[in-house]
């Protein structure tokens, strides 16, 4: 994996270029240029601005702002957004409906019980028969059940497609490398020295040209295979790709 805040500070290191010049160049602030060289993203705006930020940052030294800005996509993926919640409108509806026939049968219950007492005093008077009303049949409104909330569908999020990765450590002393995109001729992608016991990792998306100072210091692997063996003993450069390493 590409070492992005390392890459950006030693190409503005290399070039002689202070935060302050960068940022008046960029029109981004300082504080924002740091956080990418410090890899702080908790100090960045979200959203689209970091990888913008990152692009725009990374071809003003003179390094290839895609390959950083595919590496920083891996490193930080934007989170996957909340999926909507839906209001329960039609529970509240059925609620006050359910309220309004409770209250109206208890006043029916109160008028069959005033109907009865009368009846009963009319009946112990002596007077004639008085017929019974008719049972008053509570109208009884249909609620419509509550509208069950509609299905959301899943929100789907891609994760980044996994590449090999070229990993040098320096395992017996120093060694300065600087990594090239396609050939001698590409982009920048890292220029460093490797004190002993530092490692560089670099995604191999694309192949690599790489020249090193001191290889025999070094010890490599791409993905969980050794190329130490394959490495040159002398000063010299090399081809990377997933598939191996050759001499170029």
């Amino acid at each position: 994996m590409l070492d992005i805040g390392s890459s950006l500070r030693e190409a503005r290191r290399r070039r002689g270029i202070g935060l302050p010049e960068a940022s008046a160049a960029t029109m981004i602030r300082a504080r924002y240029l740091e956080a990418l060289e410090d890899e702080r993203v908790d100090v960045l705006p979200e959203g689209p601005y970091q990888r913008s930020f990152l692009r725009e940052y990374a071809e003003y030294l003179g390094l290839d702002g895609d390959i950083l800005v595919a590496e920083w996509m891996v490193r930080f993926p934007p989170p996957a957004p909340e999926p909507p919640s839906t209001p329960p409108r039609a529970a509240g509806i059925g609620s006050l409906l359910s309220g309004f026939e409770h209250r109206r049968a208890l006043a029916l219950v109160l008028a069959l019980g005033v109907v009865a007492i009368a009846i009963w005093q009319l009946s112990t008077s002596g007077s004639s028969k008085v017929a019974a009303p008719p049972t008053i049949a509570a109208s009884h409104s249909t609620a419509p059940p509550p509208a069950a909330p509609r299905p959301t569908r899943p929100v789907s999020t891609s994760h980044p497609r996994s590449f090999a990765a070229l990993a040098l450590t320096a395992v017996r002393g120093p060694c300065w490398l600087i990594a090239r995109l396609g050939s001698s001729a590409g982009p920048v992608v890292a220029e460093q020295m490797l004190q002993q016991g530092q490692t560089a990792r670099f995604g191999l998306r694309k192949p690599l040209w790489i020249r090193l100072g001191a290889p025999w210091n070094l010890a490599g692997t791409i993905g969980h295979r050794s190329i130490t063996a394959a490495l040159p003993a002398l000063t010299g450069n090399v081809l990377v790709t997933s598939s191996g390493l050759t001499p170029a």
